[in-house]
């Protein structure tokens, strides 16, 4: 799907670079498996295993992924006109705003106690899985934390993150290259997000990192300024594992774009050395 210029905007340079590489690695390795299944197509067994090979993982895939779809389906409550509208209504807004034509599926599950969201699709079809907590954050006045998380997955579905995943897959096991590229993925979805949500980007983050019950009491220049303080090879090198970027550094990446630091205050009166949000670093 074309990008609408709004959202091409909103794309990190490193996402599209590590994709152009990632699906060249893709067409190099399926390339190779065709010129050789052609190569050894006289002599049949050989060939025909390959093939068995190949057929065999990709049906274990299928059924792996069809067996969460379905237990998503089977027990996720569907975000519609009865359940959730505000939820509902949240997504059409963003979806109108980032050209994302059609709403996505959103369904609602049972994390026991994970402040999550994700976004997947299955046989062509998309779905957002919002995990229950964090719909509780609306309850307590945090819907601009909630919409911004929202707004996040729509965006995997509007880059088409989701999609041509049998191409991207090769590339995406390459030692260090796949959690590279999913990283630069979660930063363009954050700038979806904020496009979307400013005023809820940072709680959005923040909520990850502390929780629904005490993400208000986070200083959140405290917090980024981390990026300094907590460093060394085991952080450097378990980030660059990981297929999320460290929060810090997520949040980091928002506030050069506008987005507002909120002014409420962190814990007052209790450990050493809190102080007012807002206060310069």
């Amino acid at each position: 799907m074309p990008s609408s210029p709004t959202v091409s905007a909103l794309v990190t340079r490193k996402e599209r670079v590590y994709y152009a590489i990632i699906v060249l690695i893709g067409l190099a390795v399926y390339g190779g498996i065709i010129a050789g299944v052609a190569r050894v197509a006289q002599p049949g067994p050989i060939g025909g295993a390959l093939i068995a090979y190949v057929g065999f993982f990709a049906l274990i895939y299928l059924i792996g992924h069809g067996l969460l779809i379905g237990y998503l389906r089977g027990n996720g409550i569907y975000v519609s006109e009865r359940q959730f509208p505000k939820v509902l209504e949240m997504a059409r807004r963003h979806c109108a705003a980032i050209g994302l034509e059609d709403v996505p599926d959103l369904l609602v599950v049972q994390s026991g106690g994970v402040l999550n969201a994700f976004a997947t699709r299955f046989v062509g079809r998309d779905f957002v899985v919002i995990y229950s907590d964090v719909l509780a954050l609306a309850e307590q006045r945090g819907e601009s934390a909630v919409s911004f998380v929202v707004a996040h997955e729509l965006g995997h579905v509007r880059r088409g993150h989701l999609r041509w995943r049998w191409l991207t897959l090769p590339g995406r096991l390459v030692p260090f290259l796949g959690s590279a590229y999913s990283r630069a993925c979660e930063y363009t979805c954050d700038r979806i997000g904020a496009q979307c949500q400013p005023d809820g980007a940072v709680d959005g983050l923040l909520v990850l990192a502390a929780g629904e019950e005490l993400y208000q009491h986070v200083d959140a220049r405290e917090y980024v300024n981390q990026i300094q303080t907590q460093t060394g090879f085991w952080v450097d090198f378990a980030e660059i594992l990981a297929s999320h970027p460290n929060l810090p550094k997520r949040i980091a990446a928002l506030l050069p774009r506008g987005v507002p630091v909120p002014s409420y205050s962190p814990m007052q009166g209790v450990g050493v050395g809190a102080r007012p949000a807002g206060t310069p670093s």
